[in-house]
């Protein structure tokens, strides 16, 4: 079986890297960390989210909230009254989600936007079209060009 672990590339980087079981000849604890050794290299278990955090992050993956680690190319909508990220254009309520921290719905709320609008075909512009005798102002979908 194949396991996602951590190799030390130097003292303050790692790369995250497939281990194989059948080349580990042991497990231990080292400084409160599961690491296995295989006969030449020692590779470590992938323990927290800010691990997976930097090695995740360039595939789209963010840290949402202290307890969840986010897809961004997957959410669809955001409940920002409840703090939450669907995964669905019309959530119900068996529908997956992963909360959001307020401080990061306003610090990341153009980012969430535009994850959004890209993974439901829309776009962050609007135009205006006239509705009866008055203008309404709509966002463009991919296909309005």
């Amino acid at each position: 079986m194949m396991i996602p672990v951590l190799k030390a590339k130097n003292e303050n980087e790692t790369e995250l890297v497939m281990l194989d079981l059948n080349d580990v000849l042991y497990i231990n604890i080292e400084k409160r960390n599961i690491v296995y050794h295989t006969m030449d290299e020692k590779y470590y278990h992938l323990s927290t989210l800010s691990e997976l955090y930097d090695h995740f992050f360039d595939s789209g993956f963010d840290l949402l909230d202290k307890t969840n680690l986010v897809n961004l190319n997957k959410i669809k909508k955001l409940d920002s009254k409840q703090g939450k990220i669907y995964f669905e254009d019309q959530p119900s309520a068996d529908s997956k989600y992963a909360t959001v921290a307020f401080i990061k719905q306003k610090m990341f709320h153009n980012v969430i936007a535009r994850a959004i609008a890209n993974n439901t075909n829309t776009s962050l512009e609007y135009s205006s079209k006239p509705a009866g005798d008055r203008f309404r102002i709509v966002p463009r979908t991919s296909e309005d060009g």
